[in-house]
C-alpha cells in the first residue's frame, strides 16, 4: 500500500476525464471529417496520463504503521466530531465509462448511418441504461451512509456510547453457499479488523481496501470504539468508529449482539477540541488489476483507430462493424477480469487471516 498523493489524484482524475472527452466527443462530432484527430488526442492524452499515474503510485510513498500516541496518566477524551468515510469518485467514474462504452462505439460504427444503425443504437442505449441501474443498485451505499451520518450527528450533539479497545489483524471470511447453476459455488466475502476490549472481540467490517488500511496504521494500538446514541433506531449492523489514540479514525459496521453490552449505560460526552482525522487514503493501482484495465481500454483504442483514421463512411460497412464490435468486447472483457482479479486478491501490506465457511445445506 502506498500514500494517495496529489500527482496520483491529478493524473489518475487526467486519465479518466480525456477518456470521457473522447467517448463524448462521438456524438458531440459525429459528423466531423475523418481522420478524428480530436478523439485520437483525447485518447493519446488518456493513455499518457494513465502511464503517469502508474508510475506516480509506484513512487508514492509506502503505506506505515500509524504514530503511537504517548502514554498518559489518562486516555484521551471521545471526539465529538467524526469524518465521514470519503466517497471513492475514481472507481466510480471507470466503472461508468466501461458500461458505456460499448454504446459509443456503436455510434461510432453507425457514421451517418440509415434506419437500421438508428435503431441499433436505440437498443445499446437501452440495454447501457438498464446495466447503469443494476450496477447502482449492487453498489449503491444509500443506507450504509444514512448509518454513517446518524453516527456522525450523535458525535457532534455529544452522544456516544463507547468502549476502549485495542486494534488487532484483518480478516477475510469467504462463505460458501449453493450457486444459481447446478454444481456451481457461490462465493461471498466479509472483511474486518478484530478489536479487543474488555475480554470479548468486536469486528469491525468494512471495504477490504479500507480494513486494510486500517489494520496496517492503527494494529496494536488502543482507542475508542464508539456507537451512536441513537443505535435503537437502527436496523441490522450497527455503525461504529474507532477512533485510535492519535486521532485517526476509520468507521464500519459491527453485529448488534457483539456491541450490544457496551450499549447499556449512558452516551458519554465528548470533546469538542478533540481532532481527528480519516486513515490516509491509498493510491489504487495494482499491476494484476490495473493492468489488465488499462490494456483492455489500450486494446479497444488500437482496434478502433482504422475507424476513427479513415472514418466510418469510407470503410466497408461490416469492417466498421466488426473493429467496433471487437474492440467493444476488448474493453469490456478484460477490464472485467481485472475487477474479478481485484475481489480475489488482499490488499498488501498487512498479514491477513482467511477462514472460510459454508452454508449447512451444502456443509
Amino acid at each position: 500500500m502506498r500514500h494517495s498523493t496529489l500527482l496520483t489524484r491529478g493524473f489518475g482524475g487526467g486519465a479518466l476525464a480525456c477518456a470521457a472527452v473522447a467517448l463524448a466527443l462521438v456524438f458531440v462530432r459525429y459528423d466531423a471529417p475523418a481522420p478524428r484527430w480530436d478523439i485520437l488526442t483525447a485518447l493519446g492524452a488518456s493513455a499518457a496520463a494513465a502511464g503517469a499515474w502508474a508510475l506516480a503510485c509506484r513512487l508514492a510513498p509506502p503505506l506505515r504503521p500509524g504514530p503511537s500516541a504517548a502514554k498518559p496518566s489518562s486516555p484521551p477524551p471521545v471526539p465529538r466530531r467524526l469524518p465521514m468515510p470519503a466517497r471513492d469518485a475514481g472507481r466510480a467514474t471507470g466503472a461508468v465509462l466501461l458500461i458505456v462504452t460499448p454504446f459509443f462505439l456503436t455510434r461510432l460504427a453507425a457514421g451517418t448511418g440509415g434506419v437500421l444503425a438508428g435503431v441499433l443504437i436505440i437498443l445499446i442505449f437501452i440495454l447501457t441504461a438498464k446495466t447503469l441501474q443494476f450496477a447502482r443498485r449492487q453498489t449503491r451505499q444509500a443506507d450504509l451512509r444514512a448509518k454513517m451520518r446518524v453516527l456522525s450527528e450523535d458525535a457532534g450533539r455529544g452522544g456516544l456510547h463507547a468502549v476502549r479497545v485495542r486494534a488487532g489483524e484483518p480478516v477475510r471470511m469467504r462463505y460458501l453457499k449453493r450457486g444459481d447453476k447446478p454444481g456451481q459455488l457461490d462465493v461471498t466475502q466479509f472483511h474486518w479488523i478484530v478489536l479487543e476490549g474488555g475480554g470479548r472481540e468486536i469486528r469491525l467490517a468494512g471495504p477490504d481496501g479500507e480494513v486494510g488500511r486500517a489494520a496496517l496504521r492503527l494494529g496494536g494500538q488502543e482507542g475508542w470504539l464508539c456507537w451512536p446514541e441513537r443505535w435503537k433506531l437502527i436496523e441490522d449492523e450497527l455503525p461504529a468508529a474507532f477512533v485510535a489514540d492519535n486521532g485517526e479514525t476509520v468507521m464500519g459496521l459491527t453485529d448488534p449482539d457483539e456491541a450490544r453490552p457496551y450499549l447499556k449505560g449512558a452516551a458519554s460526552p465528548g470533546a469538542a477540541d478533540r481532532v481527528v482525522r480519516r486513515v490516509p487514503r491509498t493510491a489504487k493501482f495494482s499491476a494484476q488489476v490495473h493492468g489488465l484495465i488499462l490494456g483492455g481500454a489500450l486494446l479497444a483504442a488500437v482496434i478502433a483507430a482504422p475507424v476513427l483514421w479513415f472514418g466510418p463512411d469510407r470503410l466497408p460497412w461490416f469492417v466498421t462493424w466488426f473493429l467496433c464490435a471487437l474492440a467493444a468486447t476488448a474493453a469490456v472483457h478484460l477490464p472485467l477480469r481485472g475487477i474479478g482479479a481485484a475481489s480475489r486478491a488482499l490488499p498488501d501490506g498487512p498479514t491477513w487471516t482467511v477462514l472460510e465457511e459454508s452454508d449447512p445445506a451444502i456443509a
